[in-house]
């Protein structure tokens, strides 16, 4: 049975994270551990499982490279499609934008 896409999410990706080839899509799993809720608002930690097109994936990892090269962080900021399923989260990647991040602010020198 076909999953009912039941919200939009975007997440922002500072680490590419683990995925499997599985023909033309990748599949990779997110965890997430909930924080900055309200005040006596809690969530359960719950993985998400998102899939993306191969070629999609690949030029985005490509353009994060480019920019970790030139010394600053790469931020994928990833767009799904998203529905609930067997107690978890799984999702379809709609887009993906790979901008850079702040650069790391220096050290300051010991005393």
């Amino acid at each position: 049975m076909p999953a009912t896409v039941t919200a939009t999410l975007k997440v922002v990706l500072r680490d590419v994270p683990e995925a499997q080839e599985q023909g033309d899509m990748i599949s990779m799993t997110l965890h997430n551990e909930p924080r900055g809720l309200p005040k006596n608002v809690t969530l359960d930690a719950s993985p998400l499982h998102l899939r993306c097109a191969v070629k999609q994936w690949r030029t985005a990892c490509t353009k994060a490279e480019q920019i970790r090269a030139s010394g600053l962080p790469a931020l994928l900021i990833v767009e799904a499609h998203i529905a609930a399923q067997g107690g978890a989260l799984a999702g379809v990647v709609k887009g993906i934008q790979v901008v850079e991040g702040k650069a790391p602010v220096p050290a300051a020198p010991a005393p």
